[in-house]
C-alpha cells in the first residue's frame, strides 16, 4: 500500500497524475464588464447623434442636408422649447398681422370731417382746436357737443373808434390790430367801413348788421349769438372795453361775426 501511494505500483510503472484544469472547472460567469462597456459606448453615441439631429432641425435642415419646411421647423422649435422648460402644455397663441389696430374709445381722431360754413359747403378735415376756436367757419353737426358748449364770451379791447353817434342804421365792424394782452384781442371800431377793412362785423343775435326793428347791435348785457351759420363758431358773444377812455365809457356787449369771405 505504501508503494502504491508513492507511485511505485504495477511493476514500477509510474502512475501519471491527473492535472485538473482549474479554469474549466470554474463555473461559467456572465460577461458583465463587456456588456456594461458596450452599453456605455452605445449611450454616448446615441446622445451625440441626438444632439446633431437637434442642431440640424433647429437650423432648418434635415439630416440629409435638405431644408425643412417652415411647419416642420416651427414644430421642432416648439418641441425643443417645451422639453427645455416645464413639461406643461402651452396654450397656442396667435396674432393676426392683417387685423387693423383698434382705436380706444377715448382716443380722438387727428382731424374732424367738416364742411365750410354750411352742410353743403366744401368738405375738409380740420383739427378740433381749429374747429372749436371763436370765429371758425367750419360746420359740424352737434358742434357744441364736440367743443363742450357754445363759444365763451370774448373780450375785445377797442384801442380807437370814430365818432359814431349811436346811429342804429350804421354798420359797425372791427379791424383787428394783431395784438393781444392774453385776456382779449386789440381792435379798431369802424363805422360804415368797406368790407375789406373789416376783420369781423358787429351784428345782432340774428346775425344781421342792421336790425330790422331799428335797435342797436350794442347791449348792456350779454347776448345769445346764433348768427347766420348754425353749426359753426363764426358768430360768438363779445364784450367791448375801452382802455383808452379811462373808464368813462362802460363795456358794451355785442355779437361778433367773423368776416370769413365767400
Amino acid at each position: 500500500m505504501l508503494a502504491f501511494h508513492n507511485g511505485d505500483t504495477l511493476e514500477n510503472i509510474p502512475v501519471i497524475p491527473v492535472i485538473r484544469d482549474e479554469a474549466a472547472s470554474r463555473p461559467t460567469q456572465f460577461p458583465w464588464k463587456a456588456t456594461l462597456a458596450g452599453g456605455a459606448v452605445a449611450a454616448v453615441v446615441g446622445v451625440c447623434l441626438a444632439l446633431v439631429l437637434n442642431q440640424q432641425t433647429r437650423s432648418g435642415h434635415a439630416p440629409d442636408g435638405k431644408t425643412l419646411p417652415q411647419a416642420a421647423r416651427s414644430a421642432a422649435a416648439t418641441g425643443h422649447e417645451n422639453t427645455a422648460t416645464l413639461p406643461t402644455t402651452r396654450e397656442p397663441t396667435s396674432t393676426s398681422s392683417s387685423a387693423p389696430p383698434s382705436r380706444s374709445a377715448g382716443a380722438s381722431p387727428s382731424c374732424i370731417p367738416v364742411t365750410y360754413k354750411t352742410p353743403e359747403g366744401p368738405a375738409d378735415c380740420r383739427p378740433k382746436a381749429e374747429v372749436c376756436v371763436a370765429g371758425a367757419p367750419w360746420h359740424v353737426d352737434g358742434i357744441e357737443g364736440l367743443c363742450g358748449g357754445p363759444v365763451p364770451l370774448q373780450a375785445i379791447h377797442i384801442i380807437s373808434q370814430p365818432a359814431t353817434g349811436g346811429d342804429p342804421g350804421a354798420t359797425y365792424c372791427l379791424a383787428w390790430m394783431g395784438s393781444s394782452d392774453g385776456a382779449g384781442k386789440d381792435a379798431t371800431l369802424l363805422v360804415n367801413a368797406a368790407g375789406y377793412q373789416c376783420g369781423a362785423y358787429l351784428v345782432g343775435s340774428d346775425g344781421q348788421v342792421i336790425q330790422a326793428d331799428g335797435t342797436s347791435v350794442f347791449s348792456d348785457s350779454p347776448q345769445y349769438c346764433e348768427g347766420s351759420y348754425p353749426g359753426t363758431r363764426m358768430t360768438y358773444p363779445g364784450v367791448l372795453d375801452f382802455p383808452n377812455e379811462g373808464g368813462v365809457q362802460p363795456p358794451m356787449y355785442v355779437c361778433v361775426a367773423e368776416n370769413a369771405g365767400a
